[in-house]
């Protein structure tokens, strides 16, 4: 009997190090909204200032920083698809990548602090090559060992033209930082500009390995079609991996909420005794716009999740623009525990209208979080029969009822921000009826599509009635037919 590569002890299946790796992705992902949460705000201070003056800088790099790891994922989606059994030397090199990737939020807190100074740029540059350089030392190992490599690949003709195109992938981010390290004690701005290209580096390595073919005269193989499934918006994206990443960044959302309430809203001995005379009643009671709060943005968080796994769950694929949307509507989610903080930072202030910004703020959060996951299903709609199962189809069963879905937090969020522009009250209010009272808005919509399909399972079709009725009407003249003319 043939050996497999995994009857070998030291080589396993690769599923579960990609899982512990998406894990630790969007455990990175998200934690790097902290800075910006945890920014010291006095409550006296115009919030709208602040917003713009202190908060919207770290606000940049926080969504600069989750995108880059963004890519860095999507990367290792794409790099990790040739590897089909995983051995020690695989596992160790996956290993220094995710230590990287779990030191990136040093880097990005250091630059948002700094923006302007070269430490800070270069260490995060730094980071980044090592990165790279890591991620071709896996490419270099699997092709020098074909038994961990995934079967396509290790029967295709030109194994060369693939390696030399991975390679370049993966080394494309390394390119963009040593030039941003380079220029940085010249131009911060420059710097950042490269850094921005990131987010556009497979583009960038399409037309790189077409120069490369060129002036090499050919004597350097790439294989176009392995840098193009790197760029093209319509190629697939591991679905499976998408769902684990996203549901790891909503679980760490919802945690983190209430971390802040662990740390900062559970009295000391000294100051229960002396502030609130042994009353944990009363102390409890004066943060409890805190626990309102928390209620309400983990009910949002959840209800998003909940309509991200509806979505997800009448896709037959992903491709790349919808893994772009759904990055975006991650890193839009990823800023809920900012939110949560204002609103319940300002809860029955008057300086300066915060309280109405903290909501605005809040509703634009929702907003842009929730149309993503609707530009994941438009997306989809252009494509049906690729990307829909058919009950999703415009026509299908369950259709109207996912669209509305996606359309709830939208519609909402845009209710409300209108409300907030015209009176304090009203907004405070209309925020959490909305926030506390959308899971009764589904739970609605369920028993109305639950009534729909057994109106509908009542009514027959007409060919099927007008069959029934032949059936029937036979049935009754069989049965006036006198027993003597019948045939035994």
């Amino acid at each position: 009997m043939a050996s497999t590569a995994e009857d070998h002890g030291h080589v396993q299946s690769a599923g579960r190090m990609q899982a512990y790796s998406d894990a630790i992705f969007s455990i990175v992902a998200t934690v790097m909204i902290l800075p910006v949460a945890h920014t010291e705000i006095p409550e006296d201070k115009n919030l709208r200032e602040v917003i713009f003056y202190q908060l919207l800088p770290k606000i940049f790099i926080y969504i600069l920083s989750f995108f880059v790891v963004a890519i860095s994922w999507s990367a290792h989606v794409w790099l990790f698809q040739i590897v089909q059994h995983a051995d020690d030397v695989t596992t160790l090199l996956n290993l220094l990548i995710m230590m990287i990737i779990t030191f990136l939020p040093f880097t990005f807190t250091l630059m948002g602090t700094f923006p302007d100074f070269v430490l800070a740029i270069v260490l995060f540059c730094v980071c980044i090559i090592v990165l790279s350089l890591a991620q071709a030392l896996v490419v270099l190992h699997v092709f020098r060992n074909p038994q961990i490599m995934e079967e396509s690949i290790k029967n295709s003709e030109n194994k060369t033209a693939v390696r030399n195109a991975l390679l370049l992938r993966a080394l494309m981010n390394a390119i963009l930082c040593t030039f941003a390290a380079v220029f940085s004690p010249a131009s911060f701005v420059v710097s950042y500009a490269f850094l921005v290209m990131i987010l556009f580096s497979p583009n960038i390595a399409v037309q790189l390995s077409k120069l490369i073919s060129k002036f090499s005269s050919g004597s350097v193989q790439m294989s176009q079609e392995v840098i193009q499934r790197g760029k093209s918006y319509e190629m697939e994206v591991n679905k499976e991996r998408v769902e684990c990443y996203s549901d790891g960044v909503f679980a760490i959302v919802a945690t983190l909420i209430i971390l802040d309430i662990c740390e900062k809203d559970i009295p000391s001995r000294a100051e229960l005794k002396y502030k609130y005379k042994n009353d944990l009643v009363a102390a409890l009671d004066h943060d409890s716009s805190v626990f309102l709060a928390y209620f309400g943005t983990f009910a949002t968080v959840g209800l998003l999740w909940y309509i991200h796994h509806s979505l997800y769950h009448h896709l037959k694929r992903t491709s790349r623009l919808m893994a772009m949307f759904n990055n975006f509507s991650l890193a839009m989610i990823g800023g809920m525990p900012l939110a949560f903080k204002l609103t319940s930072m300002y809860d029955d202030t008057d300086f300066y209208n915060n309280e109405r910004v903290a909501i605005q703020l809040s509703c634009v959060i929702m907003f842009l979080a929730s149309i993503s996951q609707l530009a994941i299903f438009v997306t989809a709609l252009f494509r049906p029969d690729q990307d829909l199962i058919d009950s999703a189809k415009v026509g299908g069963q369950s259709h109207y009822y996912l669209l509305v879905k996606l359309l709830v937090y939208p519609t909402v969020s845009m209710i409300i921000y209108v409300i907030s522009l015209t009176s304090d009250v009203l907004s405070v209010e209309a925020f959490h009826v909305a926030q506390l009272g959308t899971p009764a808005l589904f739970f609605i919509l369920w028993l109305i599509v639950i009534k729909i399909q057994r109106n509908v399972q009542e009514v027959p079709n007409p060919e099927e009635q007008s069959f029934q009725e032949s059936i029937n009407n036979e049935e009754q003249r069989l049965l006036t037919v006198p027993v003597e003319n019948m045939n035994c």
